[in-house]
């Protein structure tokens, strides 16, 4: 019975453990580094109460023997019966799920061998015995809510991108436009953010003008359509001149607070354009790094939508993209949770970045391009998520995606300019 009672301990004393170091060294946040130290603390004390199991249950030297191994089985039914919740209410199978129920149900055994009763009539101080107890069952509850329920208090995230033109410039036959565009992003707030992907983009507006003030009938249709009511003109469409990302390669890599990610594009532009005004706009899909851990396989995980050839090969998915045949380039990475706890009781999940260009239609491309992203199990990347589903993601990782407002100019004055 020793060898059952002691392999029981000791198996709890190694998951302890696991879950401790791991955390001690490696939680993103100062608590969890704290409830890491707290675990290694557990599992000492399963250790102990591990050897105390032959002396208890053979031929008793240490008077707290049996004191030991009971608050050891309390440890380890507490600590259990919590994980095992967690496990459920994840309605998620690891490979860990096996052990919760499996040392529960010793547990009770356990127990019902040790008749708690006899070891506090039989220690010299039961009060101390049972203060113990409590204490250790109380370090364990709180240390498994502290990693499910409480969120570590840290400052909001904040990133701000931002757009300008420069100064126009002209080719000597005066034929294009070239139009400086800097587009800059700092982390502004007190925590280091993962840039999952950047999006600049320039369009090329073009309105129709009339003499005959245009009155509600015709505003209401620009209200419908997303567009600004103008009194004497018309938006007719956009057409989309240059886009890209803000500085290439930087996918997965993450900004400190304060750092800047900048960059200076030129736009060409052709000066015989019927363009009305030059608009400009940029956004970022970004991800607290504080509360996970991004896998350097992220930036390297990368498909496209076309074959080699250049030919259409693979539809995103319709909560992706607007229609069938629009082209993309897929992110994907893993990443790992906050806490080894999460890590022990939920599968890995995966963040999917899209970035989606529509196809050309009438010869030009239909005025947009844009990214979306989420964070699911591997290969549910296509299912559009509940409202509730995408609070949570917000929340858990603070995947969140950041847009300027738009830039405009007019393109007659940047052709030209006051000064000539």
């Amino acid at each position: 019975m020793s060898f059952l009672m002691a392999t029981g301990l000791l198996l709890t004393a190694c998951v302890l453990g696991k879950i401790g170091e791991k955390d001690l060294f490696e939680a993103l946040t100062f608590g969890g580094r704290v409830a890491g130290a707290t675990f290694v603390f557990a599992a000492a004390v399963e250790l102990i109460a591990t050897i105390a199991a032959f002396d208890y249950l053979g031929k008793r030297h240490w008077i707290y023997s049996g004191a030991a191994v009971l608050i050891g089985v309390l440890i380890a039914l507490t600590f259990n019966a919590l994980l095992l919740y967690l496990q459920i209410n994840a309605g998620e199978y690891t490979r860990y799920a096996w052990i919760w129920p499996t040392v529960l149900l010793w547990s009770f055994w356990a127990l019902w061998k040790l008749n708690p009763r006899q070891i506090w009539r039989q220690s010299p101080h039961p009060k101390r015995v049972a203060t113990g107890a409590v204490v250790a069952a109380l370090i364990s509850v709180g240390n498994l809510v502290y990693s499910r329920v409480y969120t570590p208090y840290t400052t909001p995230a904040s990133l701000d991108i931002v757009v300008k033109f420069g100064k126009p410039q002209l080719n000597t036959e005066r034929t294009i436009l070239y139009l400086p565009m800097n587009v800059t992003a700092k982390n502004k707030g007190k925590v280091p953010l993962y840039i999952l992907g950047t999006l600049y983009k320039a369009y090329g507006r073009s309105a129709n003008f009339t003499e005959k003030a245009r009155g509600m009938t015709e505003w209401k249709g620009d209200i419908l359509a997303s567009r600004d009511a103008e009194r004497n003109s018309e938006m007719q469409g956009r057409e989309l001149i240059s886009f890209g990302a803000i500085m290439k390669d930087v996918g997965g890599s993450w900004l400190e607070p304060d750092d800047v990610l900048a960059e200076d594009k030129i736009l060409s532009i052709p000066t015989n354009s019927r363009f009305d005004s030059i608009e400009g706009s940029a956004q970022a899909v970004v991800m607290r790094k504080d509360r996970t851990t991004l896998s350097t396989d992220y930036l390297s995980g990368i498909s496209r939508s076309w074959y080699d050839d250049l030919s259409h090969g693979e539809d995103a998915p319709k909560w992706v993209a607007i229609e069938a045949g629009d082209e993309f380039l897929k992110y994907q990475g893993p990443l790992h949770y906050s806490n080894e706890i999460l890590n022990v009781t939920h599968h890995p999940r995966y963040v999917t970045l899209w970035w989606i260009t529509h196809k050309p239609r009438d010869g030009k491309t239909d005025e947009d391009t844009y990214m979306k992203a989420t964070i699911t199990l591997k290969g549910e990347e296509g299912r559009l998520l509940s409202a509730a589903e995408t609070q949570e993601v917000v929340e858990s990782y603070g995947l969140v995606q950041v847009s300027t407002g738009e830039t405009r100019e007019s393109f007659a004055a940047l052709v030209k300019p006051p000064t000539e």
